[in-house]
């Protein structure tokens, strides 16, 4: 059994991370350092050095929305369980894959089916939600020492045992409720960003790393549209007290930045921009801000002189829906828009259409103030450096 919370490592590795030749083989090399297993390296033997791992993988990049369009050739409407099963095979296939890497770096390394995992979760198939976890379902497979888990992200079993996926980006989720079924005090999410930005530093070449943020900023940050963090990771997280570790595999595998309890580092303001955005009927987002105001939620911006209906028959897409933003109606065109970080295809066919020509600019101010700028396509990188210059000054 695990021995101390220092003893086991968990390592989330997202798509990103795959995308480079010999991907597989590099993080297999990073994991076989970690665990020092011929006993070599500065910290061999060292109390803190883990010696068992657990390593959650992302399907390569791309591939996931390469199976929905090969589902969706067939069938333009499928149903949520064949969309989940189709979506779920990358993660699936990337195990097999991570395993057979790890193995020829000399590690025992255990593929994982979401069954084998202990997470449990409920609600839309293709969308669930995690809502517990059985411990001892990773700590009974994680000894002798040496041994490395590799586990699916994204995917739990649902009340019928089949398996269920929790919607796009949630390996993040599975590597909390991986650190915290083995009692590991932190995850580390690897992926293709230096950590934590101001802002995306591809919008905003000045963007800053911030080298801690705490739980409830970072969740305002994934509600929002950033995409750094899933925010019902960070929910889990924080309620479990495992910090967050967000660092590069390249060029040296440094720390960058800590989701942790306290107070954010400086420079606490962040600015998100040009997220995707679609258009359809206010009712419709009214209905999505009753739904989320139903579950706690903070994940809709909508102005307070929008009245919500008390009651409003609302599209399972759309409640199943993790991150949604509103914000109002545009000028003069009566037409309501959304950005939502997931499950936005599926939203088709509810009445929303996509609108390319145009972005969302959200700025997050110290006080925990939101502003969403709805700017064209053209503007947004202009207004998005313009925002952040502003309110994170030299």
């Amino acid at each position: 059994m695990v021995t101390g919370p220092g003893d086991v490592v968990v390592l989330k590795f997202g798509g990103a991370a795959f995308a480079a030749p010999d991907a597989h083989h590099l993080i297999a090399r990073h994991v076989a350092a970690r665990l020092h297993a011929d006993g070599s390296g500065p910290s061999a033997g060292a109390a803190d050095t883990p010696s068992r791992a657990v390593v959650v993988v992302s399907a390569v990049a791309g591939e996931t929305d390469r199976l929905g369009r090969a589902l969706r050739a067939v069938s333009p409407k499928p149903d949520r369980d064949l969309l989940a099963a189709a979506l779920m095979t990358g993660e699936t296939v990337n195990v097999a894959l991570m395993t057979s890497a790890l193995r020829d770096a000399g590690l025992a390394a255990v593929p994982l089916t979401a069954a084998d995992t202990g997470f449990v979760g409920g609600g839309d198939p293709h969308h669930a939600e995690l809502r517990s976890l059985d411990p001892t379902a990773l700590a009974s497979r994680i000894d002798p020492a040496g041994t490395v888990l590799v586990v699916p992200g994204g995917q739990a079993v649902g009340d019928d045992g089949r398996p269920v996926m929790m919607g796009r980006n949630s390996s993040d989720l599975s590597a909390i409720a991986a650190a915290i079924a083995v009692g590991a005090p932190a995850c580390e999410i690897f992926s293709d960003s230096p950590g934590i930005c101001t802002a995306d530093p591809r919008l905003v070449p000045r963007a800053r790393t911030l080298a801690t943020v705490d739980y409830d900023t970072m969740m305002t940050m994934s509600r929002h549209g950033a995409k750094v963090l899933h925010h019902s990771a960070v929910a889990w997280a924080r309620q479990h007290g495992v910090e967050i570790h967000c660092r590069s595999l390249l060029p040296d595998a440094t720390v960058y930045s800590i989701v942790r309890a306290g107070r954010t580092s400086a420079a606490a303001v962040l600015v998100h921009g040009t997220g995707t955005v679609w258009a359809g009927e206010p009712d419709l987002v009214h209905a999505v801000q009753a739904v989320l105001a139903e579950l706690g939620s903070d994940a809709v911006g909508v102005p307070e002189a929008v009245p919500v209906p008390e009651a409003v028959a609302v599209p399972e897409a759309v409640a199943a829906a993790q991150t949604v933003t509103a914000v109002g109606a545009s000028a003069g065109g009566g037409v309501a828009h959304l950005v939502l970080a997931d499950a936005a295809q599926d939203l088709r066919p509810r009445g929303l259409r996509h609108r390319a020509d145009l972005r969302l600019v959200t700025t997050l101010f110290p006080d925990g103030r939101l502003r969403h700028r709805l700017v064209s396509a053209a503007e947004a990188s202009a207004i998005a450096r313009a925002e952040h210059d502003l309110v994170v000054p030299d």
